[in-house]
Order: C-alpha cells, then sequence, then structure tokens
C-alpha cells in the first residue's frame, strides 16, 4: 500500500496556518504512521492532491517532521572522511558534489551512538548534508533516522521537503545523506542551519503498519537520543536563465519559468496548472518532468518541492551537473492519472502499489531551451 507522506512528499504546507484539533488515538497514530514510512533514494516527485492533503495536517505536522532514511547495504572499500557523496552517487548526481562542499566536522554522542556531520552544500534552494554514524552495537541492515533539517534564520522556520539514504560500512559504522528543499519560489544566499535527530528506528521494514492503524500503543522499535547540529553556510554560485515556455494538451500546461546553473547541478523551475474538470476526474494526479540535452543525455534528478493551489503548483526539480557541450535542453512532461482503491477513516484517500484500478499515463509536447552560454 502507497503511504500518504509517499503522495505528499512534494507538496509544502505551512503547518502554523491551521488551527490544531483534538483527534482520538487512533487518528494520531495513523498519522505518526504515515510519517514515519521511510522515503526510498531521491524518489521520482509526485504530487498528490485531493483528500490525502487531510492526513498530514491533522494533527499539525510538517511535511518535513520526518526523514525516513532508506538502507542499502555496500561492500566497496571508499574512504569516508570527505567522500561520502561518492556513496550515494550509482546515477551520477552527486558526481561533482565533494568539490564543492564545505567540511563540517562536528560530533555528537548519545546512548552509545555517534554520528558526525561530514560535510554539506547548499545551493541557496536545497540542503545536502552527508554524516557517518557509529555505534558500539550492530544496529542491524534496516536503518531509519528521526529528524528535521531547519533553516533558522528564513520565514517559517523549516525547509520544505526531505530525503536521505543510508549505507553500511560495517558492523559498527554506516554513512548517510540527508536532503531538505525549500518552497519552490524561496532562494537565500546564506543561511544558519539546524540538523535535530531524535531518534534512530530499527527493522523499519519489519513495522506492522495494520496494528498501527488499530493499536495507538504500538510503535516502531526506537533508540531515543538527542544529536544536534547547528552550521552556517552560503549559497554556491548560480546563474539563472529565464524561459519562459510552455506545453499543454488533455487539460494539462506545463509551464518553464527559468533554470538556474550551479558549479554541481542545474535547477529547473516550472509550474502545473490542470483544469477543473481534470481534477473532479481523477482521484490522484501526477506532473513530473523529464530532462534531457541535444547530446542525448539524461539527466539524474536529485528530487524536487512543490506548492501551491490544488490546480496551479510550483515546482523546482535540481538534476546533475550539466554537460558543458550541451547547447539545448529538452523538458518532456510526464503525466500519471489514477483513481484510488479506498478511503481511510479520516478521508484521505489511497491507491495499492498492486492496484487495478484505472490509470492513464501521458506525455506533453518537449520544451527546447536554448541554454544561455
Amino acid at each position: 500500500m502507497k503511504d500518504i507522506y509517499d503522495h505528499l512528499n512534494d507538496i509544502n504546507m505551512d503547518a502554523s496556518q491551521f488551527e490544531e484539533e483534538e483527534v482520538s488515538a487512533a487518528e494520531k497514530a495513523k498519522v505518526m504512521m504515515d510519517l514515519k514510512r521511510k522515503i526510498i533514494k531521491r524518489p521520482k516527485p509526485v504530487r498528490w492532491r485531493k483528500m490525502a492533503v487531510a492526513a498530514s495536517i491533522s494533527i499539525g505536522l510538517s511535511s518535513a517532521a520526518l526523514f525516513g532514511l532508506s538502507f542499502t547495504s555496500f561492500a566497496q572499500e571508499i574512504p569516508i572522511i570527505g567522500q561520502v557523496f561518492k556513496w550515494f552517487n550509482d546515477d551520477g548526481f552527486f558526481e561533482n558534489y565533494s568539490e564543492h562542499a564545505n567540511t563540517l566536522s562536528m560530533t555528537q554522542e548519545d546512548n552509545g551512538i555517534s554520528i558526525t556531520l561530514n560535510e554539506a552544500v547548499f545551493d541557496g534552494k536545497t540542503l545536502y548534508v552527508t554524516y557517518e554514524l557509529t555505534s558500539e552495537i550492530d544496529l542491524g541492515d534496516d536503518l531509519s533516522l528521526k529528524g528535521t533539517l531547519n533553516i533558522l534564520n528564513h520565514v517559517g522556520g523549516h525547509m520544505g521537503t526531505g530525503s536521505g539514504d543510508i549505507k553500511k560500512v560495517d558492523d559498527f559504522r554506516y554513512v548517510g545523506v540527508s536532503t531538505a528543499k525549500m518552497y519552490p519560489e524561496n532562494r537565500v544566499e546564506e543561511g544558519s542551519f539546524e540538523f535535530d535527530i531524535t531518534g534512530i528506528f530499527l527493522e523499519t521494514s519489519k513495522f506492522d503498519i495494520s496494528r498501527m492503524i488499530s493499536d495507538p500503543t504500538y510503535s516502531e522499535k526506537e533508540i531515543a537520543g538527542n544529536w544536534k547540529f547547528q552550521f552556517d553556510l552560503h549559497a554556491t554560485d548560480n546563474v539563472e536563465q529565464s524561459v519562459g515556455l510552455s506545453s499543454a494538451g488533455n487539460d494539462v500546461t506545463v509551464s518553464v519559468n527559468k533554470v538556474a546553473y550551479t558549479p554541481m547541478s542545474f535547477i529547473l523551475f516550472y509550474q502545473e496548472f490542470i483544469t477543473q474538470e481534470l481534477y473532479a476526474k481523477w482521484d490522484f494526479i501526477s506532473v513530473g518532468v523529464v530532462v534531457k540535452d541535444d547530446l542525448g543525455h539524461t539527466y539524474a534528478t536529485g528530487g524536487s518541492s512543490g506548492g501551491g493551489l490544488i490546480l496551479r503548483l510550483s515546482h523546482t526539480e535540481t538534476f546533475e551537473k550539466l554537460n558543458p557541450k550541451a547547447k539545448k535542453l529538452i523538458v518532456t512532461p510526464r503525466v500519471v492519472l489514477s483513481q484510488r482503491d479506498g478511503t481511510y477513516e479520516n478521508g484521505a484517500y489511497y491507491r495499492n502499489e498492486s492496484s487495478t484500478a484505472p490509470m492513464e499515463t501521458f506525455e506533453l509536447d518537449e520544451i527546447i531551451i536554448d541554454i544561455e552560454k
């Protein structure tokens, strides 16, 4: 079953604009279960609408409240200090991040577990932090962190969405990377950041979701602790290019507003518009983009963030470093429309992974951007 946190991962909402209301223990447990489900490694962005939003705000928690970090064993011998980004470069996205990273070398220890922040990169929109975790005991093969990455000197006080990954070095050491994104239209040149880790979840794949819903006293196996870090960063250099091109069809319009080029990536700013008729017809509507260049290379994505009105959402998506020989970027919008399998007690829709409910996918015409050198 696809959980609501997966559906809402890239929709930003400021929880402070809602009034908190009393909810039952079962409802509270259900929302906590949704938030604790782990995010897989740099997932392809999904923007889900409609009643699923109720689950994310019913107890006043932001979508960035918890970072579920997936675990994958990894045997290759790579030096840890200054090299953590290379452990997560399977698709080439992090190829140029280490050379533009800031060294942190900050360590906090609690309950026999030491966490060291190694490097950080901030491009003005997204914060990437690598770390090493060491323990006095083997924590197993299925870890996730419970924690928040916040920007302290910006309106709202928190980043928009988060994701991450953990890999095992040996029985007592792990390395990880955490990512937090700001709201689509926000960009800052510098910031004071806080990484507040309050627990480590164990055996997350064995977590009994059905029991969590029915039994409010049931909780995920967790090692509680306090690992809090604060640090200041300046954004990497960037050059922005205005675009102003659109593609439309089948009641969907995607408009690319601009591109920002950084030393290790480029960031696409775009909007999606849907009609009221399409919104009324489908339970879930997901709009994403695939980007390639005129040399035939398809760019790896580090994920996106998005927010806005139901019929108009703004997004930013970060891709790997631009090939300096490329002259054009070719953006292909892809749309997925689907129906729900059922409705939770709180009114939120869900769709199972193996669902046979109706689904349609289509692509819009390419948006071709001439790269300004």
